[in-house]
């Protein structure tokens, strides 16, 4: 039999491979707090060291027993196996190291390498195990008989549970759904979008003279998982009126809280509830997270943030999702904002250019004082051309106010930027939505909900969200301009008038989605809600 020194190599060299994957997987969890991932992270770097320095030794006595057999001619089947499967794993180990430097986004990658790692380790030291096993044991003896259907009965329990897994992506999900487009589901979690959850305000904030920062504790049975860009839509309880407003998540969804900043509009009756009110110990119920205004780390490889404003909050929770997982990802921020005063997260940003290498950012002050050394005016081609080296291959996110969107648009147009590298986000109540409209002479219409089995008549002028709201029908919504594609919806039947279609995809079109938010009936309609 092996001696006591294989044996225990063996042993800690199969361990420490399963250990190593086992902390990769906790890792990488989306509801890992970014420091907890970082402690993973460097025990997972330390178990691998081990793991060479235990080959390392496995080898150098594997070469030290093959001189002293004295073997002349051919080697034995076993010890050529042996040989060929420690090359593998040397084959293995360099692949995955090489990867996790220069890729370290590349988590599917790390993950099945890793779990190869582990069973090339486990038939690497089974070899000498089982084949003295065998030779020493008569064929057809209890012990044999029963080695083998142990190993039975654990390939069939491993098989059976890979077939029960879940998909863990809404697109893998929607394979379920029969003509639904992939893009046409939302891209969250399928039971996030559905269900709403309570938050607890637990710290606040000041950013500037306006702008607030609020953490909420996300509640310990609910499954939370965000994307950094994503939103959440909010029911505020205010003077005994339930007020719905959407804000951006500034936090990173590596953490394990939720942040939003709200900026004080004095005609804003939330925000100024937010910035003026709002203590610790406040509870609101909110759903999310929606959106398709986000980073992925799997698509985007370069990315140019343009933002002005509070435009800088879905942009703040990217950069903090990129420095929390140490992505290599160039990111270039320019944001623009009126005085130095209003700059929302100046220390965040300064932080974050010391910790992430391949961040720049560049502030642009309209009304800047005479100490300011920085950028002066508005966004301009010059300020984009100065500051961002390469235009052919970056996403480009946009956030802010509706005009400096417009122009920041026309400006990358100009640029030759072509418009599927342009992503951009708004929030706020939709102005065609709220005019009023001149009586018509015609009947009231009707919309059906046919999920919620609801009937509702459709006063003149309404959008179908908002009599949706009227009636208890929950359609999840964003911009409320037709601009962010949460309120996307199917019609079953009728026909709709859409004031813009720009929050739907061509799939989503064809697949006869309408945006309710800006949505108004055309006699009797149907919608899958």
């Amino acid at each position: 039999m092996p001696n006591i020194f294989d044996v225990g190599a063996g042993v800690a060299f199969v361990s420490l491979a399963a250990a190593n994957v086992v902390l990769m997987m906790e890792a990488f969890q989306p509801s890992r707090s970014g420091a907890a991932s970082r402690r993973l992270i460097a025990f997972h770097r330390a178990g691998g060291y081990l793991f060479v320095i235990v080959l390392c030794l496995m080898a150098y006595r594997m070469t030290q027993r093959l001189a002293g057999l004295g073997i002349t001619g051919h080697l034995p089947t076993h010890l050529v196996l042996h040989i060929v499967l420690v090359l593998v794993l040397m084959s293995l180990l360099g692949l995955k190291i090489a990867i996790a430097r220069r890729y370290k986004h590349s988590h599917g990658s790390l993950k099945t390498l890793g779990a190869m790692i582990f069973v090339v380790a486990f038939v690497l030291v089974s070899i000498p195990t089982f084949s003295e096993f065998l030779r020493t044991t008569r064929p057809g003896s209890p012990g044999v008989k029963l080695a083998t259907g142990l190993i039975v009965v654990a390939c069939l329990m491993a098989g059976a549970r890979a077939f029960k897994q879940k998909p863990s992506h809404p697109a893998a999900e929607s394979a379920r759904i029969p003509n639904v487009p992939v893009s046409a589901i939302p891209l969250t979690d399928s039971k996030n979008a559905k269900d709403s959850m309570i938050l607890l305000l637990t710290q606040t904030q000041q950013q500037t003279h306006d702008a607030k920062t609020l953490r909420f504790q996300l509640p310990k049975e609910r499954r939370f998982s965000a994307k950094p860009g994503q939103f959440l839509t909010f029911q505020w309880r205010i003077d005994g009126q339930r007020v719905t407003r959407s804000y951006s998540i500034s936090s990173s969804p590596m953490q394990n809280h939720v942040e939003i900043t709200a900026k004080r509009m004095e005609s804003g009756c939330v925000s100024v509830f937010l910035n003026d009110q709002a203590k610790p110990g406040l509870s609101v119920e909110a759903s999310g997270p929606y959106g398709r205004f986000y980073f992925d780390e799997a698509l985007h490889k370069s990315l140019v943030l343009i933002a002005a404003g509070s435009g800088i909050t879905p942009m703040i929770s990217m950069l903090r999702y990129i420095d929390d997982l140490k992505l290599a990802t160039p990111v270039t921020l320019l944001y623009c904002v009126r005085t130095a005063e209003d700059i929302i997260f100046k220390n965040e940003l300064a932080r974050l250019g010391k910790s992430i290498p391949g961040f720049k950012y560049e502030v642009c002050l309209s009304q800047p004082d005479p100490a300011w050394q920085g950028s002066r005016g508005r966004l301009t081609e010059e300020l984009i051309n100065r500051h961002v080296n390469d235009l052919n291959s970056p996403t480009f996110f946009v956030c802010g106010p509706k005009g400096f969107m417009d122009n920041a648009r026309q400006i990358l147009a100009a640029l030759g930027v072509s418009e599927k590298r342009i992503l951009q986000e708004s929030f706020g109540e939709s102005q065609r939505s709220m005019e009023a409209r001149p009586p018509e002479s015609r009947p009231v219409e009707t919309a059906v909900f046919i999920d919620s089995k609801k009937v509702c008549q459709v006063p003149q002028g309404s959008t179908l969200l908002s009599v949706a709201e009227q009636n208890g029908v929950q359609i999840a919504y964003g911009c409320r301009e037709g601009v962010c594609g949460t309120c996307a919806t199917r019609l079953l039947s009728g026909a709709v008038h859409m004031d813009v279609e720009t929050g739907l995809t061509p799939e989503q079109k064809d697949a006869g989605y309408v945006l309710p938010c800006v949505s108004r009936a055309r006699g009797t309609v149907i919608l899958s809600a």
